[in-house]
């Protein structure tokens, strides 16, 4: 059998008889290593394909996009081989956003292309919400790094680090400044159920503002509260993939 390569997707553990695929997107400034426990955790019913954007890690040297509807054309070009049994898609912070804005894209040329079982979207805010916070991606660097790491979900080793602040910086402001630009366009609603994940101690999203995904898709809407901050992806990893696992195979 021929496995499908492409540098948007990381494969790290094959599993072409899987019954079931999930893509999975980063928050900004994230590779697609923030996902690598994931395909052993969830076995080889579901093979886990977290999604590598340009600018980071093994693509660090290619420019990474800071327009939203830009990148989300890229990432359905790419993704059209892999959707060629049942999916569903994960999208952490930004990720939630990128995840949301696909699966519309997908559900307009369905007739084309399979749509996705569900969509997991996680600590992100409505996306029909305005933004909650200042606009961050044009800040000093000092600003910056401060925000990040009241954010926490960068190292303190890299945020001290100048040489690593460097090389991550222009990916990260690409990263904020799609998210503060994103403007919500009124299309149809989703027709797939959403499964809205926020961290209870998470000071940037709110219940306020994730109940409102609802809003967002014909299908059912499943609200999962977690006790963790931004980055419960990190700190409370096993909740989440219960979330998903019992998503997924339901």
């Amino acid at each position: 059998m021929r496995i499908v390569t492409s540098p948007w997707v990381i494969r790290s553990a094959p599993q072409p008889h899987a019954k079931k695929r999930l893509f999975c997107i980063p928050f900004a400034g994230g590779g697609a290593s923030a996902y690598r426990k994931w395909a052993n955790a969830l076995g080889p019913t579901i093979e886990v394909c977290p999604i590598q954007l340009p600018g980071r890690e093994n693509r660090l040297l290619e420019p990474a996009y800071d327009d939203c509807q830009a990148l989300t054309d890229a990432l359905l070009s790419a993704l059209r081989p892999f959707l060629d049994k049942p999916y569903s898609i994960y999208g952490h912070s930004m990720g939630a956003l990128l995840a949301f804005e696909l699966a519309r894209q997908i559900e307009e040329v369905s007739d084309q292309i399979v749509r996705p079982e569900r969509v997991f979207v996680a600590a992100h805010r409505a996306a029909h919400l305005p933004l909650q916070r200042l606009p961050m991606a044009d800040l000093p660097q000092e600003a910056l790094i401060a925000k990040l790491n009241e954010y926490g979900g960068f190292s303190s080793e890299a945020l001290n680090s100048p040489e690593l602040m460097e090389l991550l910086l222009p990916t990260i402001r690409a990263d904020l400044k799609l998210c503060d630009t994103y403007h919500y366009e009124q299309k149809k609603t989703l027709r797939c159920p959403l499964e809205v994940i926020i961290g209870a101690l998470d000071h940037q999203t709110s219940t306020e503002t994730t109940n409102p995904w609802a809003l967002q898709t014909a299908g059912p809407t499943k609200i999962h509260t977690i006790n963790g901050g931004h980055f419960f992806l990190n700190t409370h990893l096993e909740q989440v993939l219960q979330i998903v696992r019992a998503g997924m195979l339901d």
